[in-house]
């Protein structure tokens, strides 16, 4: 493999005190950098040599792992080596983040973003990671949908329902997420704000946690992505009593939406898609992300997210960065407004 010259060798063969003529010396600048540019060239097309790591900064079972682990096989396929998903759990997202933001800038090490790690958690809390200078974007996947679920055994069978319920006993409702800032807590607590009702919220260390807590009727409520509820709700584990797009989903048309339940102007989704760590080379982040499309553009995996109600939104970088910087200032306003603080 050849490497680059040092800054101070390139400098030493191009420039100084030589007995050359100046045109000469021009056109040997000429050809080192042609071989330069033919060893990052030759690099990028030799990308990758080994297995790449994905790394899901939550548990498995949650959203980001379902997700991952449904792009990860043809990705692996497109780029001609495994694409392993590796969980790293905590801090709302924020551990897993840290470790992808620490990894090597050679395209092995790969990360899960999502509105929560990159647009929300940056606006909450002060981190060891920049979401726009310590990565680099590769490409969005898509957007999941949340749900609002209650257990079966409750009378609560509707949203009117359950404003009424939550109006007649302040604080009675008691509603978990994933965490403090997590798109759950915050899709409740734009919920409450909206109607005036009172929840307690109920802080797990994971999102996975408060549906296992909900669908054993610990809890009254969870707002959590269709892509985690879609099973439980199909087995009759979890009653829901509305989602949070603005029109109701193909796969549960029957769901209504929390809008036309009486909140005009509700909406709340979840974006995932896949980041770099900053300072990776572009010629590997243009193959990362020409992987990406074709794996999303794939019949089988579109249809495999379609029906975990993950809608396929590829972004190219330039698009997806932009949604990370808007996101990012709307949930600072967001949060500010709502008063939410980190633990």
């Amino acid at each position: 493999m050849i490497h680059p010259l040092p800054v101070f060798a390139r400098r030493a063969a191009c420039a100084g005190r030589s007995r050359v003529r100046p045109s000469t010396r021009l056109s040997a600048c000429g050809v080192l950098g042609a071989v330069l540019l033919g060893a990052g060239a030759a690099h990028a097309q030799a990308f990758p040599v080994k297995p790449v790591r994905l790394i899901s900064p939550f548990e498995a079972g949650g959203s980001n792992d379902g997700v991952a682990r449904l792009v990860a096989p043809k990705l692996g396929e497109l780029l001609g080596q495994a694409v392993l998903v590796e969980n790293r759990p905590g801090a709302g997202g924020v551990i897993g983040t840290e470790v992808g933001a620490r990894a090597n800038p050679d395209g092995y090490t790969l990360t899960v973003a999502t509105t929560s790690t990159f647009s929300i958690n940056p606006a909450m809390r002060k981190l060891s990671y920049d979401p726009n200078t310590d990565f680099t974007p590769v490409g969005l996947i898509g957007i999941s949908p949340y749900v609002m679920v209650t257990h079966p055994s409750t009378p609560i069978h509707s949203v009117k329902e359950l404003i009424a319920a939550a109006r007649k006993r302040p604080g009675l409702v008691e509603y978990g997420s994933g965490g403090i800032g997590t798109p759950g807590h915050l899709a409740g607590a734009a919920f409450a704000r909206q109607t005036g009702v009172e929840f307690t919220h109920i802080p797990y260390r994971s999102g996975a946690s408060s549906i296992a807590d909900v669908a054993a009727g610990r809890i009254t409520l969870v707002f959590t992505t269709m892509l985690v509820a879609d099973s439980l709700i199909e087995a009759g584990r979890l009653r829901p009593l509305a989602v949070t797009t603005r029109t109701r989903l193909p796969r549960f048309p029957k769901i209504p939406t929390i809008e036309e339940s009486g909140l005009p102007g509700y909406e709340f989704n979840l974006w995932l898609g896949i980041v770099a760590p900053g300072k990776t080379p572009d010629a590997v982040v243009q193959r990362l992300t020409d992987a990406l499309g074709q794996a999303l553009r794939d019949k089988a995996t579109n249809a495999s997210l379609a029906q975990q109600s993950v809608e396929v939104l590829y972004e190219a970088p330039r698009e997806f960065s932009d949604r990370i910087r808007r996101d990012l200032q709307t949930y600072t306003r967001v949060l500010k407004e709502s008063g939410a603080k980190a633990d």
